[in-house]
């Protein structure tokens, strides 16, 4: 992807001095001489980078800052100075400038810097995009003692490095988006954005501008140019969440951008080249929809070059308690409680509940049930207030509890035994599978004293 910058300089040679030397950088340059011109040329155009001038005519360096600001906190913005208005571009930098240079500069260390304010752009793009949830999540499927999670890990193993597509199907809660970031983070993509789509949360009118970018005047609202999240995802993973949920013509459109790897902006006549890996997830049976002509053929048949069936709770019953100690474990940090054990009533109860919510229910129940508990102890109830679960069988509540450290220790324990089996005895081999560093794998070895 093209790294776009903005140049504003009032003097003619210098500024196509700036404009020639970052074109053989490799930058895609619009070079103006004015505030006013490089306003109107960001409301046209999303750019990565600002270079300008302090002292300008008419708009100064500052106010184009300023109004910068207003609209867009992530925007890097370079400030040339001459020696004589420092202070001025220190305040600069309080109001959200990335830095200043002084002339006269030395050109390798404004490519230097224009390189980091760039990177600096990028990643705090990103960091914007994340929500609390994205924040807060833990890659819980790693957890896998069951035969079909195990069989899930191996297959990521061998596709992680392929640009391959990946469709995640399962029922809401099993952990879609969990698993695509997780094969997102092994590839050789890590390292790239990871952009997630929800397909069935944006309004059908929306999604096609969201995920291609339109120009200005695309239409009513579109008052600047907007990067479409296919094309901020360039050199990464694209993750279309509900992917059952795209009306038909979008469908169109997506496949000729998996097709052709190119996208065209809503409104725009010039096609944009992208470099990014489609992941797709559904609660639904696509194919069966594809039978019935809701979905395409050819799309499904793009999208699902590797499928995987996310197993339900209901059908991971050995992986239950490592669930538990891994929210017991989280939300002991997040709510400043204690707890260390579970009563044999409550740890039967979490057995044979259904979970038909799976992993999302799960947390959600534990939560509640932490939160509530008056001490270390997780009861029947605290566990069953609120209607969250079923009534606990009373006849048990004075039984001695089980302590959840010794309880999730065991589980994990089970989990390396049948990690090292299934991978032969390669202990690099069986931290894939369990979503582990190798590092970490040795350490459990030793404290577990499993060497042997």
């Amino acid at each position: 992807m093209e790294t776009r910058l903005l140049i504003v300089e009032d003097e003619p040679e210098m500024l196509m001095f700036l404009k020639r030397f970052f074109l053989r950088k490799g930058y895609a340059v619009t070079a103006v001489a004015s505030g006013e011109e490089a306003w109107s040329a960001l409301i046209e155009t999303e750019y990565d980078l600002v270079i300008s001038d302090l002292v300008l005519e008419g708009m100064s360096g500052m106010e184009l800052l300023k109004k910068i600001r207003a609209i867009d906190r992530d925007l890097p913005f370079i400030i040339i100075t001459g020696a004589g208005t420092i202070e001025s571009a220190v305040e600069a930098i309080k109001i959200g400038a990335f830095h200043y240079v002084t002339k006269p500069f030395k050109r390798q260390e404004l490519e230097i810097m224009a390189q980091r304010a760039v990177e600096f752009g990028m990643m705090h793009r990103r960091i914007s995009k994340l929500n609390d949830e994205e924040d807060t999540q833990d890659n819980l499927f790693i957890i896998c003692n069951s035969r079909k999670m195990q069989k899930i890990m191996i297959i990521i193993e061998k596709i992680s490095d392929s640009d391959t597509p990946v469709l995640i199907q399962g029922e809401t809660g099993t952990g879609k988006t969990m698993l695509a970031r997780h094969i997102h983070s092994l590839s050789n993509r890590g390292e790239g954005p990871f952009v997630t789509i929800d397909c069935g949360a944006i309004p059908e009118n929306l999604l096609e501008s969201e995920l291609f970018g339109h120009v200005k005047g695309a239409f009513t609202g579109a008052i600047r140019a907007k990067r479409g999240l296919l094309e901020e995802a360039h050199g990464g993973t694209v993750f279309l969440d509900e992917i059952g949920e795209l009306i038909p013509q979008t469908q169109v459109k997506l496949l000729r951008a998996i097709q052709e790897l190119e996208i065209r902006p809503v409104g725009g006549n010039h096609p944009i080249k992208i470099d990014v890996r489609f992941i797709s997830a559904t609660n639904r049976d696509v194919k069966k929809e594809v039978e019935t002509g809701g979905f395409r053929e050819d799309l499904y048949y793009r999208l699902s070059l590797i499928p995987l069936q996310l197993p339900t709770l209901r059908e991971r019953r050995e992986d239950l308690l490592q669930f538990v100690g891994r929210f017991v474990r989280e939300f002991n940090l997040r709510h400043n409680k204690h707890i260390t054990k579970l009563s044999p009533a409550v740890l039967r109860k979490i057995m044979d509940l259904p979970w038909k919510g799976n992993i999302r229910e799960l947390k959600n129940v534990i939560e509640r049930a932490v939160l509530l508990a008056d001490g270390p102890v997780i009861d029947s109830e605290c566990f069953g207030a609120g209607g969250m679960v079923d009534s606990i069988h009373e006849e048990n509540r004075h039984s001695d509890p089980v302590l959840l450290k010794k309880t999730v220790e065991e589980a994990e324990k089970m989990a390396i035994r049948r990690a090292l089996k299934l991978a032969e005895g390669n202990r690099s081999k069986a931290a894939v599978f369990l979503g582990i560093g190798r590092r970490t794998l040795y350490d459990k070895l030793a404290y577990y004293q499993m060497e042997d």
